[in-house]
């Protein structure tokens, strides 16, 4: 069927140049194919967000997929692409500005499912994890939620080979919804700790994510991901004080908004004032934070920020005194 990309958009205006890129993910140099797939994920898929120009991208990706058109050094980074593209319907699904584009687009992706399975199947164990993860991220889709299991029969099948890290396939098998509870004594701590991700509500799972929070995670985690989940399960601030502190102490300013700067954020759910005293467990804090000497560059609007919303000023000197 004829698309009328005249009277779609992209992150940068009409669509109109994306059916070349279309055509040079077949029949392109290596540079132009290069220039399709980020002209796919920056102009089409902008940061994440969809344009009316996307789900007419998807559709035009899965036919090239399916009747083994892409060429063979594009297809990973078009199933990235899908997977991404479904990322933005579930991430998005309650902002108002894209209720518009993302039915279509969640249409376009629950149709590429089928065409991207077969590629799992079929795969060589280089290429597995990224369709398994990209395949996830297509079945959280509520459209495809009768297809989980068998992609979760798929994936224990990788994981039993026992080929690589074994902890990111435990953590498909979790977003899946399959019950990984089993695997919270496994011998890997990076295994151990994608099982109790994976079930939150589980109190050993949440005495696991809270004793560590102040330590390094294992390979393959981020610490992000611990510090979101420690804020989830933790009933106060006061309760994760003394590993929060251990973890703002070494985090870097690039933490500022999901690793120290979330922490804060949850010590100081209600800003600092003169008339509002601070209580221990913010001192030991506000001590980590200013022995951490990467959060004080007065230029770093982002780190200032942070500060500024729980009330407490951008100086090193003038936190050390409130927290002495």
């Amino acid at each position: 069927m004829a698309v009328d990309w005249w009277g779609l958009r992209h992150a940068y205006g009409r669509a109109t140049d994306t059916p070349g890129h279309l055509h040079a993910l077949e029949f392109g140099g290596a540079a132009a194919r290069e220039a399709a797939l980020d002209h796919l994920q920056v102009a089409v898929l902008h940061q994440g967000f969809p344009e009316t120009a996307t789900a007419a991208a998807v559709r035009a990706v899965t036919v090239l997929l399916a009747e083994g058109r892409a060429h063979s050094d594009t297809v990973t980074s078009l199933v990235e692409f899908l997977g991404d593209a479904a990322l933005s319907v579930t991430n998005l699904a309650e902002n108002p500005h894209f209720a518009e584009v993302l039915p279509d687009v969640a249409d376009a992706v629950a149709a590429a499912y089928p065409v991207v399975l077969p590629l799992l199947r079929t795969s060589i164990p280089d290429h597995a994890l990224l369709y398994a993860e990209d395949l996830v991220a297509i079945a959280q889709m509520a459209p495809l939620a009768d297809q989980r299991e068998e992609l979760a029969a798929l994936i224990r099948d990788w994981l039993q080979r026992g080929r690589g890290p074994r902890a990111p396939w435990v953590c498909c098998l979790g977003q899946l919804g399959v019950d990984v509870r089993g695997l919270l004594s496994d011998p890997d701590p990076a295994v151990r700790m994608r099982a109790a991700l994976a079930h939150e509500d589980d109190p050993l799972s949440q005495h696991m994510i809270l004793a560590s929070l102040g330590d390094p995670p294992p390979p393959s985690l981020h610490q992000f991901e611990i510090v979101a989940a420690a804020i989830r399960v933790a009933p106060t601030f006061e309760t994760i004080a003394g590993p929060a502190s251990e973890f703002a102490r070494r985090d870097d300013w690039t933490g500022f908004d999901e690793g120290w700067g979330a922490l804060v954020r949850f010590a100081f759910a209600e800003p600092y004032g003169q008339r509002r005293p601070l209580t221990d467990p913010q001192r030991a804090l506000l001590r980590a934070l200013v022995a951490n000497e990467h959060l004080w560059d007065p230029k770093n609007g982002s780190c200032g920020l942070v500060f500024r919303e729980a009330g407490l000023p951008h100086s090193r000197v003038a936190c050390r005194q409130l927290a002495s």
